[in-house]
């Protein structure tokens, strides 16, 4: 199934710059697919924000902290232009996860973390 094709079977809608798709510390773990527009990235380390991570039309979102089974998200995904966002419940990734492949979950799992690489 192609990226297109998944905004007709989860729920899509169009977003303004400045919302908030999910916050650092966040418990949810939907995951998100940019259709159309363009999300930022963002991270507090102290009183510091970093920013800079930016996902645009066709990449996804949101999915680490299911795939990677983190109790809390390590960002914040905010619309930054007026974009169209699929969102896929986590419910949904969490029966993917577990229908796929052990291997292939842990060498996902095991990957390098470039997240915390690229902005620290």
């Amino acid at each position: 199934m192609n990226v297109e094709n998944l905004a007709k079977v989860f729920p899509t809608e169009t977003m303004e710059p400045g919302t908030v798709l999910f916050e650092q510390g966040g418990t949810d773990g939907d995951g998100y697919i940019v259709q159309v527009g363009r999300v930022e990235l963002s991270r507090q380390v102290g009183d510091a924000v970093q920013r800079g991570i930016f996902v645009e039309a066709g990449e996804i979102l949101g999915v680490y902290k299911t795939l990677f089974e983190n109790d809390q998200r390590y960002f914040t995904g905010t619309v930054v232009e007026k974009s169209r966002i699929t969102r896929i419940p986590e419910t949904v990734l969490k029966d993917r996860i577990a229908a796929s492949d052990p291997f292939i979950i842990y060498c996902v799992r095991n990957w390098p973390n470039f997240g915390d690489r690229l902005i620290s």
